[in-house]
């Protein structure tokens, strides 16, 4: 072979993976749907190949183009559950990183909790009500393969789910992880939970909880990513330890909201095969959320300050790292290696 025409080939191999290895940008849409009267709204990212501009989240903000038409096709399901009181929106770091890498991303907020749906409509003590965000999230599902435009674009058959929080509780439940009300109430009446501020939002009585068992998604959910769940000790261990789901739990070990070692740290040994992230550096439970000014505190913990040292962005970028090449594999998206959706 010639000199010159050698390193024509090359050149064109070259470009040729460049344009392979790019990554598309994130689209991104909101909407509302309704079960019966109650409201359901959704934050959907997805990956397009239209530019990506400022996106306002409320207490945060992005990049993603709003509206824009996606693209591709067998693109895998991502579940995204946010925490107590707070909104899908919240978690655009992971959210618009993972449609970045053709995944399609479905946040659900749930009416009750949390205030996309107006200050007047939010009640803590729907907190507790898990059977109500377990369901939400399979209309929400439904929705999203049988009546959304994207329902042809996504595989039915990949599914995973990421929850921070009691979103990361409501995913396990979704995979089929048991929650025993008497448990997580047993906990919260002894001495170990005095610094849990989990407990602090008050437990269901029996008949409340009887009405309010969580559902488990009527699809497979292939890989879990639990975010410093809570209720913890509210789990049955062995249907944790069964679990057919891949996990990855990620835990804040020095954490100022929910002790690592009751919530995080106990669905980390309840199933020796997932994989764990723990961050003992002073991350907070709030790290997972959007970088954030806004002046609020829950129960006297701070949600968009850190402590000293701490770099929120710094901890984004490891875990998008880590929960994309935990998805890759697991959801057996090639995508995200560089390579063209199946």
């Amino acid at each position: 072979m010639r000199p010159k025409y050698l390193l024509i080939v090359l050149v064109g191999t070259l470009l040729g993976c460049e344009s392979v290895l790019a990554q598309e940008s994130a689209g991104y849409e909101s909407s509302r749907i309704y079960d019966g009267d109650r409201p359901i709204h959704l934050n959907l990212w997805y990956p397009t190949d239209q530019k990506e501009s400022p996106v306002n989240y409320g207490i945060s903000a992005g990049s993603a183009a709003t509206g824009a038409k996606p693209v591709g096709d067998g693109l895998p399901v991502v579940l995204l559950s946010h925490g107590s009181m707070g909104a899908a929106s919240n978690y655009s770091w992971i959210a618009e990183s993972l449609a970045r890498h053709r995944y399609v991303v479905l946040g659900v907020s749930h009416f009750g909790e949390s205030p996309v749906f107006g200050a007047q409509s939010v009640n803590p003590a729907t907190v507790a009500r898990f059977r109500d965000r377990t369901h939400d999230f399979n209309v929400a599902l439904d929705w999203l393969l049988t009546k959304s435009r994207l329902a042809g674009a996504v595989d039915a058959s990949r599914i995973s789910a990421i929850g921070h929080s009691s979103g990361g509780a409501t995913v396990l439940m979704l995979a089929g992880a048991r929650f025993s009300a008497s448990q997580i109430s047993e906990y919260c009446a002894s001495g170990a939970a005095k610094v849990d501020k989990g407990c602090w939002y008050g437990m269901p009585s029996a008949d409340a909880a009887a009405r309010q068992l969580p559902e488990a998604a009527p699809r497979p959910i292939r890989a879990v990513v639990a975010l410093d769940p809570a209720v913890g000790p509210g789990f049955v261990e062995d249907s944790v330890r069964n679990l057919k789901s891949a996990l990855l739990v990620v835990g804040s070990v020095e954490n100022d909201f929910l002790p690592y070692e009751a919530h995080a740290g106990r669905i980390a040994k309840a199933k020796p095969d997932a994989e764990v992230v723990r961050l003992d550096r002073g991350e907070g439970h709030f790290v997972y959320i959007d970088t954030c000014a806004a002046n609020i505190n829950v129960m006297g913990t701070s949600l968009c300050t850190d402590r000293a040292g701490v770099d929120r962005v710094a901890v984004h970028a490891r875990l998008n790292a880590d929960i994309e090449a935990f998805l890759s594999k697991q959801m057996d998206n090639s995508a995200a290696q560089g390579t063209p959706a199946r």
